[in-house]
């Protein structure tokens, strides 16, 4: 079951093979005397001509059933194998999507829990809510003191009213959503900036890689110039000058200098991919340390181009110089300076690397971000896109009162001319308030968009050190022996446990009944339910419950739980101490240490 399931197609071949094999099974020679004593219907195969074939034995007819049995077998082998694969096959899809759908399920709750927030709060001001509350008010009681030329006019203006202030949270959703979309906009367009400088450092980077090798690939010339000019020289009757070994230093040299001037021109790309949008999406609080004038942007550009000549040159007197220390005749000093300039060139790789590798995560994460801050400026516009029909229906309720005042006259009783009056101007406010609160979820999700956006303004050395190359390095070792780590500490508790004298067992064991029951217990009061105590029993049992010692502590603890539906940490150890005291108490308590232990299901819920 711990296999992949791409793992279980290996049985499709081999039951393919046990029913082509099964023909062969099947016959005489291979058949059972049993099997061809038992009476078998005729072939499913054709006779061939008489004339080509010998008259048939006895033993054909039970051949020939047997290899229809054996070619049924294959068959049935075959379906059954293929369709387990298959079925291993999707549960290992599902599996390998359940993360993903889990990561977009919870993004989901996420955007829901913000709009269930702004909708939880009133998000009709005071001043809108007398608003509404009048104009309902006045256009109910209307028909009732005023004449009706001025109810006319009244009953459609408080209907106007009503359907001017859901205008207005139209309006104001809006430009919400605007602002939420624009603010996506530049967030992406500075995460595609990030990408573009990346890319320039990547593409800068590209040479470094081969200069390590015709750096590396000269060093290694080098070592091998001194015997090919010894067995060369007595061939050739020539003296070779002794200058000839200068050339795989010297190549070695330029491909470390070149090396040095690529990794600072992509260290310089990557750094501006890194600090992109520290300024454009800073706080006026932080924009202070990140501003930088006109004169101070020329002269840092001017010291980042002198500081990428500088290293050139720089790059090539190590080696020549490392040469000139080392004692000894010029063929040992040309390998000294040639192994020098690879170990150059070698160091220049991993350091433009590193640069490149923070680059990778803070871009990655301006990426997030962007990606974060336009699914919420979604989100605003999704929630907005009710907002016009809010207002359509506000303009539909005003307008239909307007006809409605005029049958006022034909309406024989003042409560219905009251009712008539009142119906579209109520509705007309309560379209008006919804539609304040899904201004509001606008409002909401374009705060979420700022918010993300404004992350991509982290530059400070905390965030920094965050995206090291090393600490994610040492992490990712952390995580690669914490299973042996674990499983090495499991091994020595179980060792201990076996040592420990009675007494110790039954300390430690109650020290952590008393952990569980405190992990357990939910609410905190001290006691547990009979579900708590259900999930908790066997693992304080060690037997799962089947035991007949096990089910008496059930027992017993459900007949203490009875009275108030709860058991406490006193009474269950009483009940479960008995058992411990004849069987010992269960290993798992002190194997399974409280880093490791189980979480409760109401802590995992939560």
């Amino acid at each position: 079951r711990k296999m992949r399931p791409s793992c279980w197609h290996f049985l499709l071949p081999l039951a393919s093979g046990l029913r082509l094999a099964a023909p062969t099974l099947a016959h005489p020679r291979c058949a059972s005397p049993r099997l061809a004593a038992v009476e078998q219907p005729p072939s499913a195969f054709p006779a061939p001509a008489a004339a080509s074939v010998p008259p048939p034995s006895p033993a054909e007819p039970a051949a020939s059933g047997a290899q229809q049995q054996a070619n049924q077998a294959g068959e049935a082998a075959l379906s059954v194998l293929s369709g387990l694969g298959e079925k291993l096959s999707a549960a290992g899809e599902a599996t390998r999507s359940m993360p993903v759908e889990v990561s977009l399920q919870r993004l989901q709750r996420d955007m829901a829990m913000l709009d269930q927030a702004a909708g939880a709060r009133p998000q009709v001001s005071q001043t809108s809510f007398l608003a509404l509350s009048l104009t309902v008010l006045v256009a109910g009681v209307a028909p009732l003191g005023l004449s009706e030329k001025l109810v006319e006019v009244l009953v459609p203006s408080m209907s106007a009213i009503s359907a001017a202030i859901g205008l207005s949270a139209e309006f104001n959703g809006k430009v919400e959503v605007a602002r939420g979309k624009e603010i996506a906009a530049v967030t992406l367009q500075a995460a595609a900036e990030a990408e573009s400088y990346l890319a320039q450092a990547e593409r800068a980077k590209a040479i470094v890689p081969l200069c390590v090798g015709i750096a590396t690939t000269f060093s290694a010339f080098a070592l091998l110039a001194p015997a090919f000019v010894a067995e060369l020289a007595p061939k050739v009757g020539a003296s070779i000058i002794t200058e000839i070994y200068l050339i795989c230093p010297v190549f070695a040299v330029l491909s470390a200098a070149v090396a040095a001037l690529a990794t600072q021109e992509s260290i310089s790309l990557a750094s501006a991919a890194i600090g992109l949008g520290a300024r454009r999406f800073s706080s006026s609080q932080d924009v202070g340390r990140t501003w930088l004038s006109a004169t101070e942007q020329i002269d840092k550009a001017s010291l980042r181009a002198r500081a990428k000549w500088s290293s050139f040159a720089v790059s090539v007197l190590p080696a020549p110089f490392l040469a000139l220390l080392y004692p000894g005749s010029l063929e040992f000093r040309a390998i000294v300076a040639a192994a020098a300039a690879a170990a150059q060139a070698a160091y220049s790789l991993a350091r433009v690397e590193y640069t490149l590798a923070r680059g990778v995560d803070a871009v990655a994460l301006k990426s997030r971000c962007a990606a974060i801050s336009d699914t919420y400026a979604n989100q605003g516009a999704r929630a907005g896109a009710i907002l016009p029909f809010t207002s359509a229906l506000s303009g539909l309720c005003a307008a239909t009162t307007v006809a409605v005042v005029e049958v006022l006259p034909f309406l024989p009783s003042p409560v219905l001319q009251c009712l008539t009056c009142v119906a579209f101007p109520g509705v007309g406010a309560i379209v008006a308030a919804a539609a304040s609160i899904s201004k509001a979820r606008c409002e909401v999700d374009a705060a979420a968009a700022t918010a993300a956006a404004a992350q991509i303004a982290r530059v400070d050395e905390e965030d920094l050190a965050e995206m090291s190359p090393v600490q994610t390095v040492l992490g990712l070792i952390r995580s690669l022996l914490r299973p042996a780590t674990q499983r090495a500490r499991s091994v020595w508790r179980r060792l201990r446990w076996r040592v420990l004298p009675p007494s110790d067992k039954l300390r430690v064991a109650r020290a952590e009944l008393e952990y569980r029951v405190e992990m357990y217990d939910a609410d905190a009061d001290g006691r547990l339910s009979r579900e708590e105590l259900r999930e908790l029993l066997p693992l304080v049992t060690g037997s799962g419950g089947g035991t007949t010692g096990a089910q008496r502590v059930a027992r017993e603890a459900a007949a203490v739980a009875a009275a108030d539906g709860t058991i406490s940490y006193a009474q269950l150890c009483q009940l479960v101490e008995v058992e411990w005291r004849r069987h010992g108490p269960p290993a798992g308590l002190y194997v399974r240490h409280r880093a490791a232990a189980p979480i409760a299901p109401q802590q995992a819920l939560a």
